[in-house]
């Protein structure tokens, strides 16, 4: 811990293994992260000691049998959990009694693994047909303008631990929710909510002893304090978000910002920008997971499937294409949904039935 304190004055940012002690090097701008700090040799954070859980010893510790579980890299897959069953090697389900105590203790062992419920949601918004209307933009209004906080809430607050132990990962969810969309979400709400001020003091004032007030989020504030009272706060906690420099700070801003803020209508539109990337997050993993565990495959221009290897690397590279564009990469899942001969609603058919069989 002493060279920590002296790494930190000495501006000088170190990575070191907690086991054995070794230090990794560090160039100068070891990668580029939108909207967060980057982990440089001048970053300035210190000593970062990579945290290593050794989940199969706790479990044997806690009396579980896990000698039959280990690691194994596939080619164009990835790292995967897999056990022998007689003389036969079989990948881990979700399901399996290991499987469940690793992720109960908050660790996931692969992550081709992570998030693989976000395709179950797009496929269930692509199918919606209720009140609000038809598809994925009546499914996401069906759940109000309160989800679109409390969801990017949490987004920043998992992303602000990735940052710390899996950077790879960190990247991958930052591309779309991240410092930008949540100063536009901020902005966005400030102007919501002023129209609906405009809106009280033009149609529904009152005056108590002459002088105008309104009552807003069950609040009576009179018009004269509008400002100081409503706005600034506001202005205040945006201005933390726009300046926060790390995702902690970034998390913990937002937070501060959701927590003060006047409830408006869960019928109140989201942010356009929000939505960009809920859709290219959303076509993101899901697309990813048809991939890894459905067989469906790109297609090249003159009409043959790519290799399994070659459509993850081509769908990482529309990702950083439309990064900011999010609607664009809905469209290429919608063409993988259909090269792949995916029925939405047998698929999830046979999720049903797979979930009911396993309980």
């Amino acid at each position: 811990m002493a060279n920590k304190k002296n790494n930190m004055v000495n501006n000088e940012t170190k990575l070191v293994c907690p086991n054995c002690g070794a230090e990794f090097e560090i160039n100068e701008h070891e990668c580029q992260v939108k909207n967060a700090t980057v982990i440089g040799a001048d970053s300035g954070l210190g000593t970062i000691y990579m945290k290593l859980k050794d989940r199969q010893e706790q479990l044997n510790k806690a009396g579980i049998d896990t000698s039959k579980y280990f690691s194994m890299n596939i080619p164009g897959e990835g790292e995967k959990l897999m056990k022998k069953v007689g003389n036969v090697y079989q990948e881990v389900e979700d399901n399996d009694p290991v499987m469940l105590l690793i992720m109960k203790g908050g660790t996931i062992p692969s992550r081709d693994l992570f998030r693989r419920w976000v395709m179950a949601q797009v496929f269930q918004g692509l199918i919606y047909n209720g009140y609000w209307g038809r598809g994925f933009a009546a499914w996401v209004k069906m759940k109000g303008y309160k989800y679109t906080w409390m969801m990017t809430e949490e987004e920043l607050r998992v992303q602000a631990k990735l940052y710390k132990k899996d950077m790879e990962n960190f990247k991958q969810r930052n591309r779309w929710f991240n410092k930008e969309v949540a100063v536009s979400m901020c902005e966005d709400y400030i102007k919501k909510l002023e129209k609906v001020i405009t809106d009280k003091k033009a149609n529904h004032q009152h005056k108590c002893k002459g002088v105008p007030y309104i009552c807003i989020g069950g609040r009576n504030v009179f018009c004269s304090d509008l400002y100081s009272k409503i706005y600034k706060p506001l202005y205040d906690a945006e201005a933390k978000v726009v300046g926060a420099k790390t995702p902690d700070a970034l998390y913990t801003a937002f937070r501060h910002f959701r927590t003060i803020m006047i409830g408006l209508d869960w019928k109140t539109s989201h942010c356009n920008e929000w939505f960009d990337a809920y859709k290219g997050a959303g076509a993101y993993y899901t697309m990813k997971n048809i991939i890894l565990f459905h067989e469906g495959k790109f297609r090249a221009s003159n009409g043959r499937f790519l290799s399994k290897q070659a459509s993850l690397d081509y769908l990482e590279a529309k990702a950083e294409e439309y990064s900011h564009e999010g609607w664009r990469l809905f469209g290429v899942m919608r063409k993988l949904i259909e090269d792949a001969g995916i029925n939405i609603n047998k698929k999830r058919q046979e999720w049903a039935l797979a979930k009911k069989i396993k309980r």
